[in-house]
């Protein structure tokens, strides 16, 4: 989560922990770019694995049908502490089926 107004952060998580999710507050909407398309926390940490030797259809059908994986807050934090900007607005192109 990213955002400028702290009292509203804090009552953001607070509803999402109530949900069951952990929330990671990655800073402000400034850096809200380190979970666009294409940085490492961006939606492959919670596929798990890919199948190899899938036809690109096939991995399509993964990618929409998986039932994704819970990734640990600690894991999410060192994503995207990691993460490098890109493009603005991140790309797609990291993508198995992009293009």
């Amino acid at each position: 989560m990213a955002g400028d107004d702290p009292a509203a952060k804090t009552e953001i998580i607070r509803l999402l922990d109530v949900l069951g999710y952990d929330a990671v507050d990655i800073g402000t909407l400034a850096d809200s770019w380190r979970c666009e398309p294409g940085t490492p926390v961006y939606v492959w940490p919670y596929l798990g694995e890919r199948p190899e030797g899938t036809t690109k259809e096939e991995t399509q059908r993964w990618f929409r049908e998986g039932p994704g994986e819970p990734v640990p807050t600690d894991r999410v934090k060192k994503l995207i502490d990691a993460a490098v900007r890109g493009p603005v607005g991140g790309t797609f192109a990291a993508l198995p089926f992009w293009g």
